[in-house]
């Protein structure tokens, strides 16, 4: 294909992210439940950042900076490459988005097992982000090493650049929009502390619970961020000791 710089569709996808990322959590915290988390977690933020500073302070400026950078360097020099207006059919759309996040979780399962868990200098990066144990809540998607936030960045949008390479681009402005919502919101509830076990927001209770136990410590499964499928096919997958079965809640002794 002949690729063309389509700024004009880049900057659209831009601020269409920013306007429903907004519009998205404005709603999402007019939930009373999806309220009291963000709270909960909002006060353990400002205890961990007042008691902790020397740990987050720096570390949390820093991956915003850098993550601002990575993100203007792709929609300014790279997206415009990639990204159409103009109409693609949805089920194109549906299944471009379930390829980029599937292509890019599979290829950050085995960075994050094999080179943030392995023992090299990338383990020390990551141990950076370790340094936040469980229970984790959403300060600590901030508590990032640089590199780790170059990477983790970079990973998504490559795999974006490589699909739309292999014939696949130009991609939807739809297709880049929804793919990055679910990569972004993802990460941020994989780290917020969420206790709502309860219908109907147990999967995004179990979503987080299941990020939580790899933060246990530096030998936890779950490395996959999207799903836990490749987690599951390689036989990683954590199970965090808060996790209980509807059994074993009945079996808990009855306090007087």
């Amino acid at each position: 294909m002949e690729f063309t710089y389509n700024w004009q569709a880049s900057l659209v996808t831009l601020v269409l992210l920013i306007v429903s990322m907004k519009v998205l959590q404005w709603l999402a915290f007019q939930v009373p439940a999806f309220a009291e988390a963000r709270s909960q977690n909002r006060e353990a933020n400002q205890k961990k950042w007042r008691e902790q500073g020397k740990k987050y302070h720096h570390r949390v400026k820093n991956s915003q900076k850098v993550g601002g950078a990575v993100n203007l360097v792709f929609y300014v020099a790279i997206l415009p490459f990639f990204v159409t207006l103009e109409a693609q059919p949805l089920w194109r759309i549906a299944l471009d988005v379930v390829l980029i996040l599937m292509v890019y979780d599979f290829f950050y399962y085995l960075v994050h097992r094999f080179l943030f868990h392995g023992q090299g200098y990338l383990r020390r990066v990551h141990a950076v982000h370790h340094q936040a144990r469980s229970r984790i809540t959403s300060i600590d998607s901030h508590l990032l090493h640089p590199w780790e936030i170059f990477i983790g960045i970079a990973l998504y949008f490559v795999t974006i650049v490589v699909l739309g390479l292999a014939g696949l681009a130009p991609f939807q402005v739809a297709t880049i929009l929804l793919s990055t919502l679910v990569f972004t919101q993802l990460n941020q509830v994989n780290h917020c502390r969420i206790d709502l076990n309860r219908f109907p927001f147990r999967t995004v209770n179990w979503i987080a619970m299941k990020h939580d136990a790899h933060h246990l410590d530096m030998h936890r499964g779950n490395y996959a961020t999207i799903t836990l499928l490749y987690d599951w096919l390689f036989g990683t997958v954590e199970t965090h000791p808060m996790e209980k079965s509807p059994r074993d809640e009945r079996n808990q002794p009855v306090e007087a």
